[in-house]
């Protein structure tokens, strides 16, 4: 049977866990669970427990036959967040090797359904992305043997973003809302797009209404004060708004008041109510990101993506061209791109920064000056292009010298450009 590359997306929550995987079938992403009782289950424990005397792992809610010394880690993510080092009583375990054995487990689930098959690309999806989080995972799926660019991690807005625009076009010919509500934190994400360019631009603006609704003094109220409350929130939030799609996800929307809100909402709107929607878009992400999609008509720009496109002027395949090494809508955390250039003649590096929303480039001038006495076409310089933030690109040249003909001076210029 011939070996399938996976593309998967994982919700990693907070207290549950999602995961899906794309059907080239159905052209669309089929939840994965395990069975438990007999029966399939799709929301997964972000919490393990561990028989230290036998050395075994399980999710928390599995049922152990006689179990030694067990050893509960209930809010996985969130130790593993705080510090290096996640220690329940006299127990310690690094931070990194408890969320291998998480995610060991969970992709042990996924080799149920696809049991030869390999990962071509995986998008982690989490409420907040950190940097510790992100290398963890980075340096887990390296260990797992996962090819690099393997992973994609990206944050709840990211995945909504991909999720909503792989809907039918129907469902987003205008403005797109979504409403999350869990652990009394409520916030709306909006999805602004710009049919004026192609291809289109998918904005994406986000309010924090929490303090919007006094959650401990309605704690006594019944169902109809909690609703009243929220529509009010919700109204104020898509106050003169073209929006005519609203999604709502979180826990917190599976409770009785939610019922009559979502009605009200309805009016004008059409409204979709699941707990599923960033699984399946950190799927749909996977599906882009391996070259298999169908989104190319549009560009994706949040605050963590450039809003600019990179180029370097170059002779290739016999002419003066600008070849493009960073594309907008890249995560600018992992923009690092190098080239490899022996100049002809030349005593400078042409540098391109093309901006997709102003439409409007500049070029930037590396001067090669330092190396005038070398004789030409005698000295190989790496360009290599990163992002200190989403408004400034670092460019850095590196002499590599010509082998023994020319030594290497070692030399390293880098400088910084603003793009905003």
């Amino acid at each position: 049977m011939e070996e399938r590359k996976l593309l998967v997306g994982i919700d990693l929550g907070e207290r549950t866990t999602q995961m899906s995987c794309f059907d080239f079938t159905t052209y669309e992403p089929v939840p994965i669970g395990r069975m438990v009782e007999g029966e399939r289950k799709y929301d997964i424990p972000t919490a393990l427990l561990s028989d230290t005397k036998r050395g075994e792992w399980y999710f928390a809610d599995e049922k152990i036959k006689n179990p030694q010394s067990l050893i509960y880690f209930h809010y996985l993510l969130t130790d593993v967040a705080k510090a290096e080092t996640v220690t329940v009583g006299e127990y310690s375990i690094e931070s990194k090797e408890l969320l291998k054995r998480y995610l060991v487990k969970l992709l042990s689930i996924l080799k149920e359904y696809y049991p030869s098959d390999r990962i071509k690309k995986l998008v982690i999806s989490v409420r907040k992305k950190t940097d510790r989080l992100v290398g963890y995972l980075q340096k887990i799926c390296e260990e797992l043997g996962m090819p690099e660019n393997t992973l994609v991690v990206q944050n709840h807005r990211q995945s909504y973003m991909y999720y909503a625009i792989s809907q039918p076009k129907e469902l987003w010919v205008n403005n797109v809302g979504l409403f999350e509500l869990e652990n009394g934190s409520l916030s709306y994400v909006q999805i602004n797009i710009d049919r004026k360019t192609l291809p289109f631009i998918i904005g994406v603006t986000e309010k924090d209404l929490t303090d919007d609704i006094d959650w401990e003094g309605l704690e006594g109220e019944g169902a109809k004060e909690i609703s009243y409350a929220f529509v009010n929130a919700a109204g104020t939030a898509l106050h003169k708004q073209y929006v005519t799609t609203v999604y709502v996800t979180g826990i917190g929307f599976e409770t009785e008041w939610a019922d009559e809100a979502l009605k009200e909402l309805c009016t004008g709107r059409r409204v979709f109510r699941g707990q599923n929607l960033f699984t399946k878009g950190a799927c749909y992400a996977a599906r882009e990101l391996s070259g298999a999609g169908k989104l190319s008509e549009c560009l994706f720009l949040d605050e963590d993506m450039i809003a600019n496109n990179v180029f370097i002027r170059l002779y290739q395949d016999a002419q003066m061209q600008d070849v493009l090494v960073a594309g907008a809508g890249s995560l600018w955390a992992e923009v690092d791109e190098s080239i490899d250039v022996i100049p002809d003649h030349e005593d400078e590096i042409q540098i391109t920064i093309q901006n997709v929303l102003k439409r409007e480039a500049k070029a930037h001038l590396l001067s090669l000056s330092g190396f005038s006495d070398r004789e030409n076409r005698m000295t190989r310089f790496t360009i290599r292009i990163r992002f200190a933030d989403r408004n400034t690109c670092i460019v850095t040249l590196k002499d590599n010298g010509f082998g023994e003909f020319c030594p290497s001076s070692n030399r390293v210029w880098e400088r910084y450009i603003s793009v905003d």
